[in-house]
This record gives structure tokens, C-alpha cells and sequence, in this order.
């Protein structure tokens, strides 16, 4: 690929609750000779605070972390949750999650939950495959790496299930603390349609008679959860 020179600078915010992460990511792409400016945050709240404080001159690009804390409302629970919220407010903004997950089931949901223009895994980039999602991106492609690509074609046994916002918030709250009892007053459903939602969950997840502690200890090894 032609590492064309980029201009005028096109603004990226690197996102990721590891400001070396941020720092590496800065060096590598100032390092491909591209003209950017690159912008970081650690975490939701920093994150939201500068996509917002930069509407009139918005982000082209954001590097997407999934593994990362809620905001501190508890309004956005995650790294996916704070991807939709980008998708709703800055619809011009790019995508590009980068996540050290491997798991094919949450591979998949996050594609089908975002639609990310790009996807890597981090223990498979290098400067050539950083500078080469942000071109082929901003050119108006799509760049998933190899790795990325093989994952989500061993996941067609998940075809058939989404785990989408609402079954999100409900394993997070549980995650906190919350008694089932309590959620209808933080997740905006009954309290039957959440039992419903939590025994498929169960099923999917491989334990359709597992207890709400066996629930989320699935939910956390495939990275659905802290």
C-alpha cells in the first residue's frame, strides 16, 4: 500500500484505558510519515468529554478499546457501549476497535454491534498495520486484520445470536451487585422480559441451568465484562 502523505491533517483519538498504549500508538503513526494529529483518552468519561468539546472540528477516526471501565454514571458500561454511543452522536466518525480479546463469540457480536470500519487485534500490530487500517479507512475501506478475519470465520455456529445493549446492561449491573429484583428500575424492561433475556443468555453462553455467578464468570472470560 502507498503510504500517501495525508492532508490536511486528519484528527484521530486513540482510546484505551493504557496511556502507554496511547503513547506507542502516537510514535508508530507519527513515525509512517502520515500527516495526523492524534489525541488520547483513558477512559469513557475523558473520552465523551472530548468528543464533544470537538463537534465543530470532529475526530475522523477513533482507535476503539473494548476492555474498558464504565463511565462513572454507569450510562456507558464499556468500550461497546461507548462505540455505540459514537455511532449515534458522531456518525461521521471512523471505527477502528483494537482489543486484545480473541474470543469468536464476542469477535462476532462486537462486528455485528458496530460495524466497525477497521479491526485489529494487539498482539498482531506493527507500524505497517497500524498506517495501513488508518489509510486504507480514511480512504473509505474497510481493514480487518488476518487474525480479525479468521476469528469471525470460525464463529458461524454464533450466527443466530446478538448480544445487543440491554442483555449488555443487564450483565453489567449484575456484575456490580444488583439483585435481579432491582434492574427493571435501571434497565428500562420488565422484570419477565429480563428473566427472559437472562435465561437465553444462560443458554447461549453454555449454561442453561448455571446461576447468575456462573453467568457472569462466562460473561467475563469471553470479555463481556471487567
Amino acid at each position: 500500500m502507498n503510504l500517501t502523505i495525508l492532508t490536511p491533517k486528519a484528527s484521530i483519538l486513540v482510546i484505551d484505558d493504557h496511556p502507554i498504549t496511547i503513547t506507542g500508538y502516537k510514535t508508530c503513526l507519527e513515525d509512517s510519515g502520515l500527516s495526523l494529529h492524534i489525541d488520547g483518552a483513558c477512559n469513557c468519561d475523558e473520552a465523551i468529554n472530548k468528543l464533544n468539546n470537538t463537534k465543530s472540528n470532529f475526530f475522523k477516526m477513533v482507535f476503539l478499546d473494548i476492555k474498558l471501565p464504565s463511565s462513572k454514571t454507569s450510562k456507558i458500561t464499556g468500550g461497546e457501549d461507548l462505540g455505540l454511543f459514537i455511532r449515534k452522536q458522531f456518525p461521521e466518525t471512523k471505527i477502528i476497535v483494537h482489543t486484545s480479546l480473541r474470543d469468536e463469540q464476542r469477535i462476532t457480536n462486537i462486528i455485528k454491534s458496530l460495524s466497525p470500519e477497521g479491526f485489529l487485534i494487539k498482539s498482531d500490530l506493527s507500524i505497517k498495520i497500524l498506517s495501513d487500517s488508518v489509510i486504507t479507512v480514511l480512504e473509505g475501506n474497510k481493514y480487518y486484520s488476518d487474525s480479525v478475519r479468521n476469528l469471525s470465520k470460525q464463529s458461524t455456529s454464533y450466527d443466530d445470536f446478538f448480544v445487543d445493549s440491554l442483555d449488555m446492561q443487564i450483565i453489567y449491573f449484575l456484575s456490580k451487585g444488583e439483585l435481579t429484583k432491582n434492574l427493571p428500575r435501571l434497565v428500562p424492561l420488565s422484570m419477565a422480559t429480563i428473566e427472559r433475556r437472562k435465561k437465553r443468555l444462560k443458554t447461549v453462553f453454555g449454561i442453561p441451568y448455571g446461576s447468575d455467578k456462573q453467568l457472569l464468570d462466562v460473561a467475563r472470560e469471553k470479555g463481556y465484562i471487567l
